[in-house]
């Protein structure tokens, strides 16, 4: 089998990559399972063993994706936070505390989902180490954080959550991240949510460490959504249309990304403040509703 270098951090489209690259109707160590609804459909890959984690480069554990229809004119957006929710209560099993993680760059549009969700979490860990009786006896202990980037800190943005961790001691912790796609019109308009952690910028940069398990001591919950996509895939998938022929094995993508040097231009649509505004409200009112 060849060796694949995926543009895209959404596991599903690394599925159906490697399935077409290789001329396979399945892979061995995948399964998945996918459910439709009238506005949205709800994909889960889940990588069981070694040979599925060394096919898709992803973790062993699972991936849900949430695809949307009409993004900006939902009829039914309670159904998507709904599900969102059950999503996130199926990976947190008990009332333990919860913190709440935006990573990426307030100032950068396509790199603020982060933020602008942690903005909208519905925050008590105050309240209970201070004012209890304000809340409910069953009332779940949520913190939230905004580590900021690298390139602004210095630090390693895992070793921030790490320190934040040890001191806190959440049981669980929420990563809101900006992902990359494929395909532009998943731009904006797909969730994936994952027990395996993140790897921030792992897309792009591909320099900073994992936030996961190992790295915080709590269960880490990945939701991210794909706000960018690169220059090589967008013109790969305008050369497919006006040819009318799939590039199936990548090797036309590959020769744009070559010969233009695109891999290194990173688009995102003129209307990401709409995009950013709808999922980062869609996420935080799941997350909200969950707690």
């Amino acid at each position: 089998m060849c060796e694949i270098k995926y543009n895209t951090d959404m596991a599903d489209e690394r599925v159906d990559e490697y399935k077409v690259i290789n001329n396979m109707s399945s892979i061995d160590g995948i399964e998945i399972f996918e459910e439709k609804f009238d506005e949205f459909k709800i994909t889960q890959v889940n990588v069981l063993n070694e040979n599925g984690e060394k096919a898709i480069d992803k973790k062993i554990g699972s991936y849900i994706t949430f695809e949307l229809e009409n993004i900006k004119y939902l009829d039914d957006k309670e159904k998507v936070v709904e599900k969102l929710k059950e999503q996130i209560l199926d990976l947190i099993k008990d009332n333990s505390s919860v913190m709440v993680v935006g990573l990426g760059n307030l100032y950068v549009t396509p790199d603020a989902l982060g933020s602008k969700v942690v903005n909208n979490i519905e925050v008590t860990r105050h309240i209970l180490k201070m004012a209890n009786d304000m809340l409910s006896s069953d009332a779940r202990e949520v913190s939230a954080i905004c580590p900021g980037v690298m390139g602004n800190t210095g630090i390693q943005t895992s070793e921030i959550i790490s320190a934040v961790s040890s001191r806190v001691n959440p049981k669980y912790i929420i990563v809101i991240d900006s992902l990359m796609s494929k395909s532009i019109k998943r731009v904006g308009a797909s969730i994936q949510i994952s027990n395996t952690g993140i790897t921030p910028g792992s897309g792009i940069t591909g320099i900073n460490n994992a936030i996961n398990s190992q790295s915080t001591g709590a269960t880490v919950i990945s939701l991210g959504v794909p706000m960018v996509v690169d220059m090589a895939t967008i013109t790969n998938d305008a050369l497919n249309k006006i040819e009318n022929k799939i590039d199936e094995r990548g090797e036309r993508y590959f020769k744009i990304a070559s010969v233009l040097d695109t891999e290194n231009y990173i688009v995102t649509p003129k209307d990401i403040d709409e995009l950013i505004e709808i999922m980062s409200d869609i996420i935080s009112e799941s997350i909200n509703k969950a707690m």
